[in-house]
């Protein structure tokens, strides 16, 4: 019977710990997206067999509330990687929200608009191959739909580009815009919401940092292996940069823009880690890479975001 009652506590912290909710970001289409009608798709990638989710038209985020004995109040919104293409929906977005989740930060997941890359998984994989066969290879990819963690190509450097708003920087400036509005129901406090991406997720938080207003505004942001980098933005926040040491993108990047809040003297930090490859986000693999997480933890502590 004893046993019996621990494994039933077992399940129940375990589904405690699981549950979800889902939010519609936009009253009614995303602007732009009205009329589109394409299927939006779950597709187990072809090497690991985690989710990665095609043709996003219509912008959610999925909330990781903390028990609340260990809730600190603060939130992370996490923008999955994928090249606009598909959202990588384990390593980069589960693992991480449930990671926040079970240190008291409630873990959001935002599943923004992705380009239309197909009907079905046929489809989509002829599509995948004929991008990444223009990049490199595909002998060099080993697989079918891929996360982008490969050997990375050699990639020239080029200038900084201004900013300009994009359709996911948009569906990111909404799920800050929508968290911070609803706070009082989601049980967070509307002064410690982060906004961090992956690849074209760090992109889409670039985006954010360099373009909103009072109410998309995050309190933290972390780009994680992709921003632009264009200098200081004109409403900086506490900042966390970082990525593979030898990444598909220019490491000018990570540079400019650390420099630029270290000139400041604004809260920043920049890492390159050694053991690490582009799209692995949060992997369980007993990499060293995975530390990041830790690092960005104690960043935030370091600039009060969290006790």
């Amino acid at each position: 019977m004893k046993r019996i009652i621990l494994t039933l506590f077992s399940v129940a912290c375990t589904l405690s710990l699981s549950a979800q909710q889902v939010y519609r970001i936009y009253d009614g289409p995303a602007p732009g997206a009205e009329g589109l009608t394409y299927p939006e798709l779950t597709l187990p990638n072809a090497q690991t067999g985690h989710p990665m989710v095609y043709n996003v038209t219509e912008p959610t985020i999925t909330v990781y509330k903390p028990e609340k004995a260990i809730d600190t109040g603060a939130a992370v919104i996490i923008a999955p990687g994928g090249g606009n293409m598909y959202l990588t929906w384990q390593e980069e977005g589960i693992n991480v929200a449930e990671w926040f989740q079970r240190r008291g930060i409630t873990g959001i997941i935002l599943k923004y608009r992705t380009n239309f890359m197909g009907n079905n998984e046929e489809e989509i994989n002829k599509s995948l191959r004929d991008f990444f066969g223009r990049m490199f290879s595909f002998a060099e990819m080993g697989q079918e739909r891929t996360q982008g963690a490969s050997p990375a190509p050699r990639v020239q450097e080029r200038p900084l580009q201004k900013q300009e708003p994009t359709i996911q920087g948009d569906d990111g400036r909404q799920a800050v815009r929508y968290v911070r509005a609803h706070a009082e129901e989601l049980g967070i406090d509307p002064q410690k919401i982060a906004l961090m991406g992956f690849s074209a997720g760090g992109m889409l938080t670039s985006d954010v940092m360099y373009i909103n207003d009072d109410e998309s505004r995050p309190n933290l942001a972390a780009p994680i292996y992709g921003t632009s980098g264009m200098g200081l933005p004109e409403h900086p926040v506490p900042t966390f940069i970082c990525g593979p040491e030898f990444d598909l993108f220019p490491p000018d990047n990570f540079f400019a823009l650390y420099k630029e809040f270290q000139a400041a003297h604004l809260p920043a930090e920049l890492h390159f880690i050694t053991d690490a490859n582009h799209g692995e986000g949060l992997l369980y693999n007993g990499k060293e890479w995975n530390e990041w997480i830790d690092l960005l933890y104690h960043f935030m502590k370091a600039v009060k975001f969290i006790d």
